[in-house]
């Protein structure tokens, strides 16, 4: 029974070892590259920042609080920016082989997994507060101080979607580096046809339906309604469904292709 004991306690220490050394890893990795950086830290807030200089004088003229508006996109947009370099950093290590001599290591797949997250929820929690602080200073004025909170909250559980996701269909190529760049180039484009920079009541009636229920937009509706003191109503249900299901995808996609990539 004490030698039981005392191998779970070593497999147990072994396991976090192995989280903080990937953790450690990943991290420095983000800190020497200069695109990551600007993407997490820079374009989500510029993007606010442009459309908030073109459309936010003419918002304000008719009392529509377009920084705050902007704000619950640009959060959606940092969490995603940071799940796709999640994908392109992982596929990297996929077709350079790293991935796989860590595997011939005594160390469990799941600890380079978790590695990997925990340094994409550190990245999603400097975006998140840039493009909030920018809001603010755009003159956003939440409804609450605990609702701008748990719209924070939201917005990294669903980077962490996110990431699970993106993760598993790179992986799940047979070109990792492919496919994941390939998600980093349509994570924009879809963005542009949500609910993220224009009201759904100003788009054609022919497109309402589509935009509404495209899987972004309930999703930065959510944090949009809870950044104005509202309850999130139809589109927080159908962000939960979203996210659940985009959870179960991903984290079988990861852990299913993991293996046969590696």
């Amino acid at each position: 029974m004490a030698l039981s004991n005392s191998l779970s306690a070593q497999l147990r220490s072994s396991a976090l070892t192995a989280v903080r050394g990937a953790t450690w890893r990943n991290n420095l990795r983000l800190m020497r590259n200069s695109a990551s950086l600007v993407s997490a830290l820079v374009i989500p807030g510029m993007s606010m920042l442009a459309f908030w200089v073109v459309f936010g004088h003419a918002a304000s003229g008719s009392g529509f609080d377009y920084a705050l508006f902007l704000m619950a996109a640009a959060m959606f947009q940092a969490v995603m920016f940071t799940a796709g370099g999640s994908a392109m950093a992982l596929a990297v290590d996929v077709e350079s082989g790293l991935l796989a001599r860590v595997r011939a290591m005594p160390v469990h797949v799941l600890s380079v997994i978790m590695g990997r997250m925990i340094c994409d929820l550190i990245r999603s929690i400097l975006s998140l507060c840039t493009v909030i602080a920018l809001g603010l200073l755009c003159g956003a004025e939440p409804a609450s101080w605990s609702g701008l909170a748990l719209a924070f909250l939201v917005a990294l559980a669903m980077g962490e979607v996110l990431v699970l996701v993106f993760s598993g269909l790179a992986l799940r190529s047979r070109q990792p580096v492919q496919m994941a760049g390939l998600i980093q180039g349509v994570e924009l484009p879809l963005l542009m046809v949500s609910t993220a920079f224009i009201p759904l009541s100003t788009l054609p009636d022919r497109l309402e339906p589509l935009i509404a229920h495209m899987p972004f937009s309930p999703m930065i509706d959510t944090n949009r309604a809870l950044l104005n003191g509202e309850t999130p109503g139809d589109s927080g249900w159908e962000a939960l469904v979203w996210l659940t299901g985009g959870l179960v995808l991903g984290a079988w996609w990861v852990s299913r292709t993991f293996r046969r990539s590696v």
